[in-house]
């Protein structure tokens, strides 16, 4: 069982991942912001992190780099899983360090391949 950090400030998408997770067996820890997330990672250090591009405390690619920055949570894979209008957003993301960059919406099957190439050692 993996233990995934969902960081997203609208409440339908960490409910949708919330039931999706768990049916695969894995645990959700949920974050409605970017500072919370933080700390959730610290804390409870998951296994894997989805973060969106919109917080209402930072942007996106603030915390994957915060995220990256902080010795305890550094190794921990980040993924951005965004709806982004903007032009740029994969390859901003993966220069702030995100894994890789999810247009939302996500289908179910490609959630959980995601989180086996990321869980599975």
């Amino acid at each position: 069982m993996a233990r995934i950090l969902f960081v997203d400030d609208d409440p339908f998408t960490l409910e949708t991942l919330t039931k999706a997770v768990e049916v695969f067996g894995h645990q959700a820890l949920l974050a409605d912001n970017g500072e919370t997330g933080l700390n959730l990672a610290i804390e409870q250090a998951p296994d894997l992190i989805f973060t969106d591009m919109r917080l209402p405390d930072m942007d996106g690619l603030t915390f994957v780099q915060k995220i990256q920055n902080h010795p305890q949570t550094a190794p921990i894979p980040v993924l951005v899983l965004s709806a982004s209008p903007i032009l740029d957003a994969v390859e901003m993301a993966k220069a702030a360090g995100a894994k890789e960059y999810i247009n939302k919406p996500i289908r179910l099957q490609a959630l959980l391949d995601i989180i086996q190439k990321y869980t599975t050692k």
